[in-house]
């Protein structure tokens, strides 16, 4: 009786301290890949000396990827729209989709189980997105093309169609515009266009110019651009000017007067 307490406090003692089990186990899928592009999925995991029963794959609730370490084949495969699996270089912790559609955007799934005596089951999740790459720069349009200090910068960014929509960033000068000068939305459709609209107060640039970009980006991940350079207005001092240019006007005006005048004097003296 006292060595079987002392087996079921040492069991409990491993299960507490986690001696042996599946540990760490971790999903990593691309945040988004392009159309007829290749992406990997990952799964990692530490079996702390379990043997491996099975590594299952699912899109959303259907399976379409198993791996079971003794079964001959071991890896299977389970039909799903648009899932294109390279089982040359999928295993026991990855599976590589070849030619990826749109319709593979969604939540992916890796259950990894160890065999017996344990058992243990984890479940991890991951959303992967299919976009379509940026083909076009996004259209930049301002208000004006030179700007003065105390101006209000109006501008309006517009992304070429993408879907999901694009997301918009506004720089000046290398830095990144605040969100309460821009206002965005979005045109539905079945490829969204984003629209940004800037405002902006005008304060002192160094150099007296304005460089503005926009950029329209997916996911952080593909991206497009345009750009432009504003000048400074600077004030033309036309009364010192003016003043300039009347007095040299005055002055060409009395010599003019002062040699007609001595011509005219010579010629009499010639007569006489």
């Amino acid at each position: 009786m006292e060595l079987s307490g002392f087996a079921a406090l040492i069991t409990l003692a491993a299960l507490c301290t986690g001696t042996g089990g599946l540990r760490q186990v971790e999903l990593h899928v691309p945040a988004a890949v392009t159309t007829g592009s290749t992406a990997t999925l990952l799964c990692h995991y530490d079996l702390e000396n379990d043997p491996l029963y099975v590594v299952k794959w699912y899109k959303g609730r259907k399976e379409f990827f198993r791996y079971m370490p003794k079964e001959k084949p071991r890896t299977s495969v389970f039909p799903l729209a648009g899932v294109n699996i390279d089982q040359s270089m999928s295993d026991e912790r990855k599976v590589v989709l070849r030619e990826v559609t749109k319709e593979l955007t969604g939540r992916y799934r890796c259950e990894v189980s160890t065999d017996a005596p344990d058992f243990h089951t984890t479940i991890v999740t991951a959303y992967m997105n299919v976009v379509d790459p940026l083909k076009k720069e996004p259209v930049l349009m301002m208000e004006k093309q030179s700007y003065s200090v105390g101006d209000t910068l109006r501008g309006n960014c517009t992304t070429p169609p993408s879907s999901p929509a694009a997301n918009i960033t506004w720089l000046i000068n290398g830095q990144k515009v605040n969100a309460s000068y821009i206002v965005q939305s979005v045109v539905e459709g079945q490829d969204p266009v984003t629209i940004a609209g800037l405002n902006l107060p005008v304060k002192t640039y160094l150099g007296g110019k304005l460089t503005i970009v926009c950029v329209a980006d997916l996911f952080q991940v593909y991206s497009s651009r345009a750009e432009t350079t504003l000048d400074e207005e600077r004030p033309i001092l036309a009364p010192v000017l003016g003043n300039h240019h009347q007095a040299q006007g005055s002055a060409s005006s009395f010599l003019a007067c002062a040699l007609l005048s001595s011509t005219v004097l010579a010629l009499l003296s010639f007569l006489r």
